[in-house]
């Protein structure tokens, strides 16, 4: 991880990605399903706020272990909350068809 600014950056780019496949989804399949996309990107929205959250947590007096790993989890956790969102929003579209 090269700084908290560039992992930031990263938490809203990756929900920006879903914010805007969700917006796709919309315009492509109509109001099929559009309360539940919305409380996929509602969900994308508010982790994105708990990230940054934690991204920017006081780790003072921690070693250099401890903050890597603090860091690593969040990192991980940020991962698979954008491939579930991802897998909802794709699931979504095979039951349209």
């Amino acid at each position: 991880m090269a700084s908290k600014k560039e992992f930031k950056k990263d938490v809203n780019f990756l929900t920006n990605e879903i914010v805007m496949r969700g917006m796709i989804h919309l315009e492509f399949f109509g109001e099929k399903n559009s309360d539940q996309i919305f409380e996929i990107m509602n969900s994308a929205v508010s982790s994105r706020n708990d990230y940054i959250a934690r991204i920017n947590d006081r780790l003072t007096g921690k070693n250099a272990k401890e903050i890597k790993s603090h860091f690593k989890s969040i990192y991980d956790d940020l991962l698979k909350s954008t491939h579930d969102l991802l897998e909802k929003i794709d699931g979504l579209d095979i039951q349209v068809k």
